[in-house]
């Protein structure tokens, strides 16, 4: 989900709006310069103190949901919000809360209610939150399938020049579901001259794949070639766009900066295009030696990463036993999101070192993790099998 104005607008202002007493209101201003440092868990502790002093201000309530959310405790977020309702019904901030919650939670049906509670209650003039929490409900509505209601929403705040460029984007992602493919190529490439930036290049060609238009990104990864900035977030922008184009020897030239300052997604990047080269052992090399440096301590989705690609090197080149430990390595440091190939792909190492008993409880537990996953009943069949015969001849024993 977005990110934009997490904060709550009355927050800038808490020391004037505030009715509670000196000492409480003095607490709320602390609270949110904590909020503001992302220091969330001190924030928390602050604005408690805040309302034990005076359990009737509505914004402080408001104020320390959206700290729960930062900290990703949406029951105590939803709680929050209620009591600030409860106070005062037509806290709109504690609407938008709400609906912010529901909106990650992808209750869309829900958020898109919270949203237009919250639009409910505009006051005398229209300000910058009216105008994010319109925003918000676009986003919901086009997540949810709310297509037309979403297009009505977005093009009311593009007219309005309001948050333009994100708002042109996201209809162009709604037109592109909903079948209108020359209307949101426009969009996006009107939100892309806008921009002049090549991470936003990036998220539109990504987008694009994702909806089944994959050639029609090509050309906004050709964009990025076009930026000038000399930052090691850029040329690695550049790294895997090139890498993406299948100009293996250009991506190499660009992730040679970050490489240099030990950036694990660099030297991923570069590991492939190496093994796209076919040059398999290049690419252990390069795995190998980044992480014999900078995986002590390292615990995160980019060196589980580099673990499990040197593992399939490894695989490739006939190496399993080496790619076993690799293998395991990433494994230990826990689900990033890519638990199910790394599990996979122990399975076929395993099986390859001739490990069947192992290799078939592994299978075993990978189906009970994944029950959708049904590649995994053949190799199961196949290992026992390979049990039976094993058994058969007396390897076990």
């Amino acid at each position: 989900m977005k990110k934009r104005m997490r904060i709550v607008w009355p927050l800038l202002a808490a020391a004037v709006l505030c009715s509670c007493s000196s000492e409480a209101s003095i607490l709320k201003s602390d609270g949110i310069v904590l909020y503001n440092q992302k220091n969330y868990k001190e924030a928390e502790k602050i604005f408690l103190q805040a309302i034990s002093l005076d359990d009737t201000n509505a914004s402080v309530y408001s104020d320390l949901g959206m700290d729960y959310i930062e900290m990703k405790d949406y029951d105590k977020a939803m709680k929050a919000f209620d009591q600030s309702i409860e106070l005062k019904p037509d806290q709109q901030e504690a609407y938008r809360g709400k609906g912010l919650i529901y909106l990650e939670q992808k209750n869309y049906d829900a958020a898109i209610g919270e949203f237009t509670t919250a639009i409910k209650n505009i006051g005398s003039r229209v300000t910058a939150l009216d105008y994010d929490i319109l925003s918000y409900r676009a986003e919901a509505e086009a997540a949810g399938g709310f297509y037309q209601e979403a297009l009505a929403t977005l093009n009311a705040l593009i007219e309005l020049n309001v948050h333009k460029n994100d708002s042109l984007f996201l209809r162009g992602t709604v037109f592109l579901r909903s079948g209108s493919f020359e209307k949101g190529m426009n969009d996006l490439k009107l939100c892309a001259d806008l921009a002049k930036d090549p991470f936003l290049d990036f998220k539109i060609h990504e987008t694009l794949e994702n909806l089944g238009y994959a050639d029609a990104g090509v050309e906004f990864l050709n964009k990025i070639f076009e930026s000038e900035e000399d930052t090691e977030e850029v040329h690695l922008l550049k790294g895997k766009s090139y890498y993406l184009l299948g100009k293996y020897t250009n991506a190499l030239q660009e992730l040679a900066v970050p490489i240099k300052n030990n950036n694990a997604t660099a030297v991923l990047y570069a590991g492939l295009c190496h093994e796209n080269l076919g040059d398999y052992k290049k690419a252990e090399t390069i795995y190998k030696s980044y992480l014999q440096t900078n995986s002590k301590g390292r615990n995160d989705a980019a060196i589980q990463a580099v673990w499990a690609q040197c593992a399939y090197t490894q695989y490739e080149l006939g190496d399993f036993g080496n790619a076993k430990h690799n293998i395991t390595s990433a494994i230990a440091l826990g689900d990033h999101g890519r638990m199910e190939d790394l599990c996979w792909n122990e399975i076929m190492i395993l099986y390859q070192l001739g490990e069947f008993q192992n290799a078939y409880d592994k299978a075993l537990a990978f189906k009970e993790a994944y029950p959708k996953e049904e590649r995994i009943d053949p190799e199961i069949a196949f290992l026992s099998m390979k049990l039976t015969q094993q058994q058969g001849t007396g390897e076990g024993e």
